[in-house]
């Protein structure tokens, strides 16, 4: 098993995964683990922070956890959400604690574009909130069918079925409806406000998902935020596990994947929609991001 110092380190997805003696062989930035003894994540007994958010439903038995070096103490029906950036650790766990778990990245949310309107099914996640919920008997059963249906998505993506991204990208957003509509019910205001670190990285989401094509420049997006380029990178850095370099370089990547899929499209014509200033220019980026230039990515999906 993985070990772990209390440093605060960023703990990456895969990581964790392997840490636990599970696999995940798409590797897309979400994963989930259903009806499982959560006597396999026992080892996890110092402080991290991850790169991913997680959901646990506590299916039976009593577990106890420390968010941010706060105690909560868990039982069936409790639905547990823990932000990235927290520091997290497993405190006890009892031979029979039954969970299901869902871990999901910024990158599947890029992926499957959230877009900036609909952010507000990401805001319980905050610290505003209580990351506890009790469920109520029949709102446990309710989400873990939605946890079930999450995972059999995932099957279908590796048995290669039809369609089987587009269904668990529409799976995973009911998923996100639902918990928002049981936020209305559990949701208990712990800070009127989110934390200014917090929100900065809110708004700089926000911003790039609606400018990301025509500004790429971290300085311009510190400008409209009024900060220094350099406390952005830092802020998002330390909430996200990635600069906000990054973060714009993600939504121009999955972007440029998306139009490239579109055969009707030449590169020359994509980069001039991503406002590139030349082809030449985009295929360098893109390349660099990704290992292949805009036409060996598309002859690969074909």
């Amino acid at each position: 098993m993985t070990q772990r110092k209390e440093h605060g380190g960023i703990i990456k997805q895969a990581e964790f995964i392997r840490s636990t003696g599970l696999e995940d062989p798409l590797g897309i930035g979400l994963f989930v683990s259903t009806d499982i003894n959560m006597i396999a994540y026992d080892h996890v007994k110092s402080n991290f922070r991850s790169d991913f958010t997680s959901i646990l439903l506590i299916q039976q038995g009593k577990m106890q956890g420390n968010l941010d070096r706060k105690v909560y103490q868990l039982e069936a029906n409790d639905l547990l959400l823990i932000p990235p950036q927290t520091m997290k650790k497993s405190v006890a766990v009892d031979k029979s604690c039954i969970i299901s778990g869902l871990n999901f990245t910024l990158d599947f949310l890029v992926e499957i574009g959230l877009p900036a309107t609909k952010m507000e099914l990401y805001d319980y996640f905050t610290s505003k909130y209580s990351p506890h919920w009790k469920l109520s008997p029949s709102d446990a059963r309710l989400m873990l069918t939605h946890f079930r249906q999450v995972a059999a998505r995932i099957e279908d993506m590796k048995a290669k079925q039809p369609f089987a991204k587009e269904k668990l990208q529409h799976t995973f957003l009911l998923f996100l409806y639902e918990l928002a509509a049981l936020s209305t019910k559990y949701t208990e205001l712990i800070n009127p406000a989110v934390s200014r670190k917090e929100s900065l990285v809110i708004r700089f989401t926000n911003l790039v998902q609606v400018h990301f094509k025509y500004q790429r420049n971290v300085q311009q997006y510190a400008e409209q935020l009024f900060v220094t380029a350099k406390y952005l990178t830092e802020t998002v850095k330390e909430f996200t596990g990635k600069s906000a370099g990054e973060v714009i370089d993600d939504y121009v990547v999955l972007e440029a994947k998306m139009l490239l899929d579109n055969p009707k499209l030449s590169v020359a014509e994509i980069a001039e929609i991503l406002h590139f200033s030349d082809q030449s220019f985009f295929g360098k980026y893109f390349k660099r991001h990704t290992g292949y230039s805009p036409k060996a990515f598309r002859a690969l999906g074909q």
